[in-house]
C-alpha cells in the first residue's frame, strides 16, 4: 500500500489562527481557521494552537494518512527557530521566554519546527508560489509592520542568532518618523500600513482637498490604509501622491536589498499588495532607478501569489526542510 505523508503548517498571528494540512507536494487537503485569542492568556491561545492541530490530526486520519511528517509553526518574533523559543510577542500577554516547541510537543506527541512568521511567508513562496525554482530571493510582508525574509540558495537565512531578515527595520531616512521597534527612520516607519496612516493624518493637518474626508467621515481616526489607495483608484490627488511617495520609500529599500542580496526574485505580499498595480509599479521604478546595474539584471520585482496562505504553506515547508526531506 502507498505510503500518504501530510504535514501541518501554522500562521500563528496576532488576531487569527490559520493552520494547513498539506501533502508532501503542497497540496492543500484541509484548513482550520480560528482566534487567537491571545487577550485571553497564554494559555488559552496554546489551548486554541494545539485544538487547531488536532483538528486537522484528525482529517488527517480521516484521509487515510499513513503518517504525519510534523506540526511547523510560523510565528512573530523575536524568537529562536532552532531552540524552539518564542523570547517575546508583543501582541500576546504572557509570552515571555515561551518554550512553545517542548510545549507542543509534550502535548501532541509529535515533532514540532517553530520559524519566524515572515520567513515562513517567504520559504512558502519559494516551495509553491512566485518564488518557484528560483534559489535566491527575499520577501517583504507589507502590513501593519514590514517583515522580512531572505532565501540564499534555497535555504531560509537567519543570521547568527536567529535575529536575521529584519528588513523593515534598515533606516532609510536618518532621524525620521519613529518606528514602533524605538528607531527614527526604518522602512517600517514609512512604507507600512501604519506608516501610511500616520503620514496620510499629517498632510490632512495641512487641509488639503481630498475625496478621504468623505470616505473618513471627516474623522481622521477612522483613516485606513485601504482607504487612501481606494482614493487613489478614483485619482484622487492627495491619495495618490501618498501611494507613489510609499512606492518610492519601498523602492530605495528594494534597491538596497537587491544590491546586498543580488536576488532573482522581490517578493511583495501582504494587506498592501491588494492596492494592485499602483504601488508595484513604483516599488519597481524607484528600485530599478536606485540600485547597481550588476545587481539588478535580470531581477523581478513581483506580487506574492499565495495570499494569505503563504505563512501556513512555509511553516508545513519548514517541516520538509528540516528532515531534508526538500
Amino acid at each position: 500500500m502507498p505510503t500518504f505523508e501530510v504535514i501541518i503548517g501554522v500562521d500563528l498571528g496576532a488576531t487569527n489562527i490559520h493552520s494547513l494540512l498539506v501533502n508532501k507536494e503542497g497540496q492543500i487537503l484541509a484548513r482550520d481557521f480560528r482566534p487567537t485569542l491571545g487577550q485571553e492568556g497564554k494559555e488559552k491561545t496554546l489551548s486554541q494552537i494545539t485544538s487547531s492541530i488536532q483538528t486537522l490530526q484528525k482529517k488527517a486520519e480521516d484521509l487515510g494518512a499513513s503518517s504525519l511528517l510534523g506540526v511547523g509553526i510560523g510565528s512573530p518574533g523575536p524568537l529562536s527557530a532552532s531552540e524552539g523559543i518564542i523570547y517575546h510577542s508583543p501582541n500576546i500577554p504572557e509570552w515571555e521566554d515561551l518554550p512553545l516547541v517542548a510545549i507542543l510537543e509534550d502535548r501532541l506527541k509529535m515533532p514540532v519546527f517553530l520559524e519566524n512568521d515572515a520567513n515562513a511567508a517567504a520559504l512558502g513562496e519559494w516551495w509553491k508560489g512566485a518564488g518557484k525554482g528560483t534559489d535566491y530571493l527575499f520577501l517583504l510582508t507589507l502590513g501593519t509592520g514590514v517583515g522580512g525574509g531572505v532565501i540564499i540558495e534555497g535555504e531560509v537565512y537567519h543570521g547568527a542568532w536567529d535575529a536575521g531578515a529584519e528588513l523593515g527595520h534598515m533606516i532609510i531616512k536618518e532621524g525620521g518618523m519613529i518606528c514602533g521597534c524605538g528607531a527614527r527612520g526604518c522602512l517600517e516607519a514609512y512604507a507600512s500600513a501604519t506608516g501610511v496612516i500616520k503620514r496620510t493624518r499629517a498632510y490632512l493637518k495641512q487641509g488639503h482637498s481630498t475625496i478621504l474626508t468623505r470616505l473618513m467621515g471627516n474623522n481622521p481616526e477612522n483613516l485606513t490604509c485601504e482607504m487612501v489607495f481606494k482614493a487613489a483608484e478614483q485619482q484622487d490627488e492627495l491619495a495618490m501622491h501618498i501611494v507613489r511617495e510609499t512606492g518610492r520609500y519601498l523602492g530605495i529599500g528594494v534597491a538596497s536589498l537587491i544590491n546586498i542580496f543580488n536576488p532573482q526574485k522581490v517578493i511583495l505580499a501582504g494587506g498592501m499588495m491588494r492596492s494592485g498595480h499602483i504601488l508595484l509599479d513604483e516599488v519597481r521604478k524607484y528600485a530599478f532607478l536606485n540600485c547597481l546595474k550588476a545587481s539588478r539584471k535580470d531581477v523581478e520585482i513581483v506580487a506574492a501569489k499565495l495570499g494569505d496562505d503563504a505563512g501556513a504553506i512555509g511553516a508545513a515547508a519548514t517541516v520538509l526542510k528540516r528532515k531534508g526531506i526538500i
